[in-house]
């Protein structure tokens, strides 16, 4: 009767601690881990086209009279100067 609790009791153990191996593969992350991802800093910006928020160091930016324009690509740059081209 002993025996069979002690097995129990070390086969519960070894579960717990094999699922807590697992855990780190399957979202919990550790501190190393999470530095390792890259971080923005500074402001964030929104692409008036397709509505993508983006930092402003990496957005192009267009200035209108005392309005500046931010935008994700070339594409979404060109589509809203299109739109604000004035009629000949």
């Amino acid at each position: 009767m002993i025996r069979r609790l002690l097995v129990l009791l070390v086969a519960a153990v070894g579960a717990w601690w094999l699922l807590r191996r697992l855990a780190g593969n399957f979202g919990v992350e550790s501190p190393a881990r999470r530095q390792a991802v890259p971080r923005f800093e500074g402001a964030m910006v929104r692409d008036r086209i397709c509505q993508t928020f983006l930092p402003k160091s990496r957005a192009l930016m267009v200035r209108q009279g005392d309005e500046e324009h931010f935008f994700c690509s070339d594409a979404c740059r060109a589509a809203f100067l299109a739109r604000r081209r004035p009629a000949r």
